[in-house]
């Protein structure tokens, strides 16, 4: 007997471009409040610590990185070592706690204590791609939109840049290679498969890209993928085989162009072989999703709950892998993060 859903869905932190919202999921619906951080610009990302859920770090486009240490009752800026305040993507590896914090301009800094301290990957900069590093509004400058990490190893540090292809390390941040052969240089976001560390699948503004040797090399997922403009990668460890991703018909320019009737022309998609292959799922959904997707969360406890987060303030969420969905939340601000305890 499946346990009800608004007990497997515990807590839920939004981050939306006027600030975080916190609730939970009661049966059908999301009730959400706003929870803080209001001036500080859009709240590009939000995880819970992997071993405190009472710990959630929020990364702001204008304060750089927030911590809450009461489950976001309170939060206390934790930039010591960061250079740059637009914290635009955040992860921590599940073994040794570490921290990862990617930000605009394109830079990633390390903490090995919870966001008190932080270490800047200063050889990321060392990059000759760096040169090509860029983004299509003004001031025209590249941010790492998504980190990666290797459960399995540590050393190995995954980002995509937007846009700048991806970049790795494998000696803990030491020293960076630029991962552009067969991918595309608008990246979004980079996973590592959890039961084979060599599988990689990245999110572009062309497509899904994959690779079987750590990222030396990419081929285009494309099948039946029929959006290029692909945001977030889904896979939980307890069914690694099953990807989820969502795209929309073109990048943000052609969305405002379509305006009304179409907008961003949205679809979801499931792949069961690690990306090989996709499928688009329909089930619940509008016929036409005009709003674009922005975030993706996934329950860390129930491998089939994935949740969605859209540019028009309303959010979709799956309990079986994708077969259906329903909208949980509408009428937040644009939504550009979603964590999951």
């Amino acid at each position: 007997m499946q346990t009800p859903l608004r007990q497997r869905v515990r807590d839920m932190f939004v981050a939306t471009n006027t600030g975080l919202y916190h609730g939970h999921v009661d049966g059908p619906a999301a009730e959400l409040a706003p929870i803080g951080l209001e001036g500080q610009g859009t709240v590009l990302s939000v995880a819970f610590d992997v071993r405190d859920a009472n710990i959630v770090y929020a990364g702001t486009r204008r304060g750089g990185l927030f911590r809450s240490d009461d489950h976001g009752r309170t939060w206390h800026e934790k930039n010591n070592g960061v250079t740059y305040k637009e914290a635009w993507s955040i992860a921590q590896h599940p073994l040794t706690g570490t921290l990862y914090l990617g930000t605009g301009p394109a830079a990633i800094f390390i903490s090995n204590d919870r966001g008190e301290h932080w270490s800047f990957c200063e050889n990321v900069h060392a990059l000759p791609e760096t040169i090509e590093w860029t983004f299509p509004n003004p001031p025209h400058i590249a941010h790492v939109k998504g980190l990666g990490l290797s459960p399995a190893d540590p050393n190995i540090i995954l980002g995509a840049i937007e846009e700048g292809y991806f970049i790795r390390s494998r000696d803990g941040g030491a020293t960076w290679t630029t991962l552009k052969s067969g991918t595309w240089i608008d990246a979004h976001t980079i996973a590592v498969m959890p039961d084979k560390p060599n599988v990689i699948v990245a999110s572009t503004g062309r497509g899904i890209f994959r690779s079987e040797d750590g990222g030396d090399t990419f081929v285009q997922s494309t099948g039946s993928i029929e959006r290029r403009y692909c945001y977030g990668i889904v896979v939980h460890p307890e069914a690694p085989a099953t990807l989820f991703t969502a795209g929309a018909d073109g990048g943000p320019g052609s969305w405002r162009r379509r305006a009304g009737a179409e907008g961003a022309n949205t679809k979801f998609f499931r792949s069961s072989d690690q990306g090989i292959t996709w499928n688009a799922l329909s089930g619940g959904l509008p016929e036409v999703l005009t709003a674009a997707p922005r975030a993706f969360g996934s329950c860390p406890d129930q491998a089939g709950t994935y949740l969605v987060g859209m540019n028009d303030g309303t959010i979709f969420m799956t309990s079986d892998f994708g077969d259906s969905f329903s909208q949980i939340a509408g009428g937040l601000p644009p939504v550009y993060a979603i964590a999951i305890a």
